[in-house]
């Protein structure tokens, strides 16, 4: 794999953008039969230093997680900082978002191998990058800086 363009073919994660992260958390884990994970407000101390189309924003966004045997299930609600999941729920409503591959110690560097394959970098964390893929494959990537 590690002559392909991401480095993997494992999908890690799938990111769903939703209205009210409660109301979708606890209606996941009634559907799963299984506790209701913790709702988190991600950067909302600011340590994580977010870019969105090129300028900086907060990032803030709430998130729940759900860790399933093979994938982590993530709600996400965004706040009214700039950012691919206000557009995206703005333009599109609730919906599939993303879908995140692991690049632990290469997240940039596959980013620019993406730009070059036609999918831009659209905004990026310290341990994310999402390229717009959207046209060509119906959905955003992410390239998670995680073990």
């Amino acid at each position: 794999m590690e002559h392909t363009i991401l480095g993997t073919t494992l999908v890690c994660q799938i990111a769903m953008i939703v209205r009210d992260v409660e109301k979708a958390t606890l209606r996941f884990a009634e559907l799963l039969g299984v506790p209701a994970p913790t709702i988190i407000m991600a950067n909302e101390d600011g340590s994580d230093t977010v870019s969105y189309m090129g300028q900086p924003t907060k990032g803030r966004v709430r998130l729940s997680f759900f860790h399933m045997e093979n994938v982590v299930i993530e709600f996400i609600e965004p706040t009214n900082d700039p950012s691919t999941w206000k557009e995206f729920l703005e333009t599109k409503g609730p919906g599939v978002h993303h879908i995140a591959f692991k690049a632990k110690d290469r997240m940039l560097e596959t980013a620019a191998k993406l730009e070059e394959f036609g999918f831009p970098l659209i905004q990026n964390g310290n341990k994310y990058a999402y390229v717009e893929s959207t046209d060509d494959l119906g959905v955003i990537l992410e390239l998670l800086d995680i073990d």
